[in-house]
């Protein structure tokens, strides 16, 4: 059950996040690229200034698999790309409309296209860093671990060198809130096997990706439980591949962190100085 406390500092924060969002994304401009014929299916191109890095960064936004589009979350594709980083945000189908695995097909698509697009360009594409905001996190770890997907779509998992989860939801075992738990079966048909949809039942020994998870021990909305369920289960494929970060502030939940975290100065704020210095520190 969802503490009333932090489901009432969620709702408190939301507010202000999409104000200083709009703010922001009126101001930043980006390449769109269709892959498909629904409006969601396309991803975003962010061109990165200054000091250009080796590794590229692929975003997923979240909204509980049932909101939200890359064009929302400009600011989160500008902030890597104003560190150097080559970066691709991706959109998909949303449920309840479109059922699982219509989500990560869309993701593989779009992973797909934005590659192409970047190797046309000149740009090197053996050093990728999987980044995912809640209900993106999610769909980062399939992107990442799901070798029946990678096959169908001719995807290289070598290429993935680090894995990035902002609350995001890598186990459906976990005790969610009422309202999370809508939103997890609103994804699914009602006799999906679930378990051919999480990230910690997909990860193998053979996965070497790193990872770094993020979590709000305040969030009302992604159990911090499943999180740690997840870097428990890498750590004992592969010793110390997966790292976590719980962010014990009481005025962060969920929201403020997977989104609001990004309107935030990297030289100022500590998850995201914790999150570049990590991306930098990825072994080739």
């Amino acid at each position: 059950m969802s503490d009333p406390k932090k489901a009432l500092g969620e709702a408190l924060s939301i507010p202000k996040i999409r104000l200083d969002q709009a703010v922001r994304n009126s101001e930043i401009k980006a390449r769109k690229m269709s892959y498909g014929k629904d409006s969601k299916q396309y991803l975003l191109y962010f061109d990165p200034v200054g000091s250009i890095k080796r590794r590229v960064i692929v975003y997923i936004h979240g909204g509980g698999w049932m909101t939200g589009s890359p064009n929302r979350y400009r600011h989160i594709g500008r902030t890597f790309a104003d560190m150097g980083y080559h970066t691709i945000s991706l959109g998909y189908r949303l449920a309840p409309i479109y059922k699982y695995p219509a989500q990560a097909e869309d993701i593989f698509a779009a992973y797909s296209k934005g590659l192409q697009f970047l190797m046309k360009k000149k740009v090197p594409v053996d050093q990728v860093v999987v980044v995912g905001s809640s209900a993106g996190g999610h769909l980062g770890g399939i992107l990442v671990y799901d070798t029946n997907m990678q096959k169908k779509f001719d995807v290289d998992a070598s290429a993935f060198k680090g894995l990035v989860s902002l609350g995001g939801v890598m186990s459906f075992d976990a005790d969610f809130p009422q309202t999370t738990q809508m939103m997890i079966d609103s994804l699914f048909e009602k006799k999906y096997d679930r378990k051919q949809a999480e990230p910690i039942s997909m990860v193998r020994a053979s996965h070497k990706t790193r990872v770094l998870c993020i979590h709000a021990q305040n969030d009302p909305i992604s159990e911090v439980d499943n999180q740690k369920q997840f870097v428990d289960r890498v750590n004992m494929l592969n010793k110390d591949f997966a790292q976590s970060m719980i962010i014990r502030d009481e005025n962060v939940f969920h929201s403020n962190l997977v989104v609001g975290v990004f309107l935030q100065d990297p030289e100022e704020s500590n998850p995201l100085k914790v999150l570049f210095r990590w991306i930098e520190s990825l072994p080739v």
